[in-house]
């Protein structure tokens, strides 16, 4: 007597008892329901995003790994165009210092400007269309209506493209501050001088995912408010500058600056009614690649005196010029000099603090969307 068996392996079930747009049985138990539909209506647009990160980050390896033989096949591990130690000095040293510029100047200041873009680029492609198109086209609705709450509904609908955006940002962190450890001080780009400089900070540790997260979260913000997709993206695009220039600010506000001062004394009254003259160069002791925030005097009583950076003159024979009018006006009390600035060890606390900042603003926006969306008809 022959007994018969059904099989109940979930991955050999029929295929057309998949086919009705349902995902199969082995896809379920990772995806499922709102979120496997997420995942297929942004797939097109996350294939896109990861295929530009892949070249990105590429382009990236192969660049830093042809500059980085080109330094070492030349031992000028030590020498930084800006600034440039004694041991660099020599004629030969320079000309190759020179080639190494004249070779990759202009991949590296575009490679630089990709990264710049990227989290924007997130933003208007990937995030002011994700819920601005749904509610254009009214799609929303057929989906409220499939049992699914608008919460739900709204989870699945940020949570990937959100949770793909930090796995793919954080590939991109970790290969764009290898590179740009490898590129910065090397070359005469704007940007990448120092290790404070905009597009550095941009783009360099955990600051990289913090502007991706934010810039989808922003987008998806707007499309839930304005509901057009082609408006969606303009308002985001101003939108994400404004934060940003929020962002660099607020760092400031959150890691205080540190502070030089170095006694004076005034060489000259202002016989000449424009300048004063002060006894000797000031050097307040900033360590070497500070970001200097600013620089002015203090008089005996304490006042402080901030000062423009084109006030400030040093002649042939060492004597320091200043034409501000409050140098005339405190000519007499002043006592010493003063330098606010980051010292180089601010570099991570400061891109932990502009990640901090983006996160913060990125949950923020997360959490007015699903208090916006009770409102939406």
């Amino acid at each position: 007597m022959t007994t018969m068996t059904t099989s109940t392996d979930p991955t050999s079930a029929d295929p057309a008892a998949t086919g009705s747009g349902h995902p199969p049985a082995r896809t379920r138990r990772w995806l499922r329901g709102a979120v496997w539909l997420s995942g297929r209506q942004e797939r097109t647009a996350l294939l896109v995003a990861g295929g530009v990160l892949s070249a990105v980050c590429a382009w990236m390896l192969f660049l830093g790994l042809q500059i980085s033989s080109f330094v070492e096949a030349h031992h000028l591990q030590h020498c930084n165009i800006v600034y440039f130690p004694p041991e660099c000095n020599a004629t030969s040293v320079s000309t190759v210092v020179q080639r190494l510029d004249q070779s990759w100047q202009q991949s590296v200041q575009t490679t630089g400007w990709i990264l710049l873009a990227l989290p924007p680029a997130l933003g208007l492609f990937l995030g002011a269309p994700l819920l601005a198109r749904e509610l254009e086209t009214g799609t929303h609705r057929l989906a409220w209506t499939q049992s699914i709450s608008r919460r739900r509904w709204l989870a699945a609908r940020l949570g990937v493209p959100l949770a793909v955006t930090l796995a793919g940002s954080t590939v991109l962190a970790v290969v764009s501050t290898w590179w740009v450890h490898v590129v910065e001080g090397r070359f005469a780009v704007p940007g990448y001088y120092h290790w404070f400089t905009w597009l550095t900070r941009t783009t360099t540790g955990p600051a990289a995912v913090g502007f991706c997260l934010l810039g989808v979260a922003l987008g998806a913000a707007v499309g839930l408010l304005v509901r057009r997709v082609v408006a969606s993206m303009a308002v985001t695009a101003a939108l994400t500058l404004v934060l940003r220039l929020l962002v660099d600010n607020l760092r400031f506000v959150l890691l205080p600056a540190k502070r030089a001062a170095v006694g004076i004394h005034v060489a000259a009254a202002p016989t000449d009614p424009h300048v004063v003259l002060f006894g000797g160069q000031i050097n307040t002791g900033v360590p070497l690649e500070s970001y200097n925030l600013g620089n002015g005097f203090l008089t005996g009583s304490g006042l402080r005196i901030p000062l423009s950076s084109d006030s400030i003159d040093t002649l042939r024979d060492g004597t320091t010029v200043c034409s501000d009018n409050p140098c005339l006006a405190h000519h007499g009390e002043i006592v010493q000099a003063y330098s606010d600035y980051q010292p180089p060890g601010a570099e991570w606390p400061m891109l932990w603090t502009e990640t901090g900042l983006c996160l913060a603003l990125a949950a923020a926006l997360v959490a007015f969307c699903f208090l916006w969306i009770r409102r939406v008809r």
